[in-house]
């Protein structure tokens, strides 16, 4: 017997199939999906997915998986127990629900599946996350779990404190890339941060004064100003100079290489996202 849930805030367009799941938009148009989807005020039904089972553990995995596309809190309600099997499961459930507020975390990091080159994108990437979310000898072995909802937990917040977001995004790089490395012992985690990622073709340097948003000292200063000074700056020398290392300045860098990192741990490429967007700020090609 199929069991289904309704998805709200999530942009598709297209109903598609993915690890075993069927996704069904409620609006085929993109201007409506998106205004729907992107709604701040409000959780705006966008669709539903139907599986074999839909359990609290696959909710809460959709919800991650669904959040981190749109960069942005997603909800997926399971449908009732006693619910109406003759009737269409969205009339079943709220057009709307208002909670709180919506914190936008940049905008959605995988395209949307209105236009061509990115059609397939969204499916591609759920049909990748949902088995490795569920893989636990993959997840204990990385700490990808970790990572991936650390990540969606920044924009979660119902209050977004500066230092929780860098928090999160910094603990869960490091937990992530030394489980990798099977690293546990370097005192400095620039070392294996910067090995793993290296290991995914990324541009990074342990410690180059020339290309200080490069280095993955420059976060780890912060995150040593922040959690032991309770400073949002820093002042290291550099080549002789004292240079001031902001964390609002390079959240952004962080942000960003963190979730091109969850995208490279499950082997997704759709072949339009620019890998240097951490820097250069255009995500795509």
């Amino acid at each position: 017997m199929t069991q289904t849930a309704a998805i709200y805030g999530f942009e598709f367009t297209r109903e598609f199939v993915a690890a075993g799941l069927r996704f069904t938009p409620i609006a085929g148009d993109h201007r409506t999906a998106k205004a729907l989807a992107r709604d701040l005020s409000s959780h705006n039904l966008t669709g539903t997915v139907s599986g074999e089972v839909i359990d609290r553990g696959l909710v809460y995995e959709l919800e991650g998986i669904l959040s981190f596309i749109e960069h942005l809190d997603v909800m997926v309600l399971a449908l009732p127990e006693d619910s109406d099997d003759d009737r269409n499961p969205v009339d079943q459930f709220q057009r709307t629900i208002t909670t709180h507020r919506r914190h936008n975390g940049g905008g959605a990091i995988i395209g949307s599946d209105a236009f061509n080159p990115w059609k397939d994108s969204r499916r591609k990437f759920v049909e990748l996350a949902l088995p490795h979310l569920r893989d636990k000898k993959f997840c204990e072995a990385t700490k990808f779990r970790q990572l991936l909802f650390k990540c969606v937990e920044t924009f979660r917040q119902r209050q977004p404190f500066l230092e929780i977001t860098y928090f999160l995004l910094i603990s869960g790089l490091e937990a992530f890339c030394r489980a990798c490395q099977g690293d546990y012992t370097s005192r400095n985690a620039a070392i294996p941060i910067t090995t793993q990622l290296k290991s995914y073709g990324f541009n990074v340097f342990q410690d180059n004064p020339n290309e200080i948003s490069r280095s993955i000292s420059t976060y780890l200063h912060i995150r040593n100003a922040l959690f032991h000074q309770g400073e949002f700056s820093t002042t290291v020398n550099i080549n002789n100079g004292q240079v001031e290392l902001n964390c609002s300045k390079h959240l952004f860098n962080l942000s960003m290489l963190c979730s091109l990192t969850v995208m490279k741990a499950i082997g997704f490429d759709d072949g339009r996202t620019n890998w240097d967007c951490w820097i250069d700020r255009q995500l795509l090609k």
